[in-house]
């Protein structure tokens, strides 16, 4: 058995963040926690599409020496269908520690920008990325820890943000199904869990895995600045345990207990 771990940080190599590798690490460390870089791969990126790439062999050379038994290197692939095979090949030709793939698009549209939800109810909003989840699933993309189920919910503008299992019961169960086919982790992102409303509908989708016989969870704060690293890790662990989840990480693609 070994420390916490999280699992879905950025640094340098996101262009969206603003810590570096080395304050990412001294801010694990002071928490007694490991972290696992998974730095920004978006093929296809549909507003931007060289916004979310890096040079990944420039990314082991620099943040290498860095890297130890509380410091891992992976990446967070984001899932597109038409990216899949190319992604594939790209997770396979390098030493990551763990890759997280997260849905950040539905139909090549970016959950991020308003105007993908223009003219579309919640209940049509939720359906069409749960339905494109499923599509990226049944193409078995290589990755170990599913990231981040709510992210939708930080964006999408309607009254209620929160994902409601019994809104899209079987869609849910293909979803988990399929990733439990696969052996994977479900990821439980902390990043909306400073807000205590949002943690009822997501314990109860974490459960729902669990049903059905997912056993692995991940816990990640998404940070992209050092004060965000190991954020509301306490409410995460308890999700975990609530649902009956294994805590894991990942080192050198394979599973590790966590405490």
């Amino acid at each position: 058995m070994s420390m916490l771990f999280d699992t879905h940080t950025h640094a340098d190599y996101s262009c969206d963040a603003e810590q570096t590798i080395q304050e990412a690490a001294a801010a694990a460390e002071a928490q007694g926690i490991g972290i696992i870089l998974t730095e920004h791969w978006d093929r296809y990126y549909p507003t931007n599409p060289e916004m979310f790439l890096f040079d990944i062999d420039d990314y082991f050379k620099k943040d290498g020496p860095f890297r130890s038994d509380r410091v891992l290197l992976g990446i967070e692939v984001g899932l597109q269908p038409r990216a899949i095979e190319e992604d594939r090949k790209m997770v396979q030709a390098h030493p990551f520690d763990e890759v997280v793939g997260s849905m950040h698009c539905f139909d090549g549209l970016d959950m991020y920008e308003p105007t993908t939800y223009e003219g579309l109810t919640k209940d049509q909003a939720v359906r069409r990325y749960l339905e494109d989840s499923v599509r990226c699933l049944e193409r078995k993309p290589d990755f170990d820890s599913y990231g981040h189920i709510d992210y939708i919910s930080r964006y999408m503008p309607y009254e209620d943000p929160n994902l409601h299992y019994k809104d899209h019961p079987d869609l849910w169960d293909r979803v988990f199904q399929l990733l439990i086919q696969e052996n994977k982790a479900l990821e439980i992102n902390t990043r909306r869990l400073g807000d205590d409303s949002t943690i009822p509908p997501l314990l109860e989708l974490y459960k729902r895995f669990r049903e059905l016989g997912g056993k692995y969870a991940t816990l990640g704060s998404d940070a992209h600045y050092k004060e965000h690293v190991g954020r509301d890790f306490a409410k995460g662990k308890a999700i975990a345990d609530a649902a009956g989840l294994t805590l894991v990480y990942y080192k050198e693609r394979k599973r590790m207990l966590c405490e």
